[in-house]
């Protein structure tokens, strides 16, 4: 039995961390609808919380016109580290299955 080089790290660990396969496009592209539609949900909480408007007192036209990029660059924020877990529950279709479901006009 070899001794590793860095404390902790031995060839069993080192195979099975090889073993773990990268995520697919298609579960990229879901991870990704996923946290956009939490991060839609923590805006239009903090808006109608009120964050929004009071963002814009005392700023005027200038004021008003970025708040929403600000709400929404907060939500971005707490969507990645405080997540709802509402989109967890999100089953996606698949393209097979849309394209099955969908109506073909006569």
């Amino acid at each position: 039995m070899a001794l590793s080089a860095l404390p902790g790290l031995d060839a069993a660990s080192m195979t099975s961390a090889a073993r773990i396969a990268p995520k697919s496009a298609r579960e990229t592209a879901e991870q990704d609808i996923k946290q956009r539609f939490e991060q839609m949900l923590w805006t239009e909480m903090l808006s109608h919380a009120g964050l929004e408007k009071a963002l814009t007192l005392g700023g005027g036209e200038a004021a008003s016109s970025f708040s929403r990029f600000v709400v929404e660059a907060i939500a971005k924020d707490l969507a990645e580290t405080h997540p709802l877990g509402l989109a967890e529950h999100v089953n996606l279709p698949s393209f097979e299955d849309a394209a099955a479901n969908q109506e073909v006009p006569e």
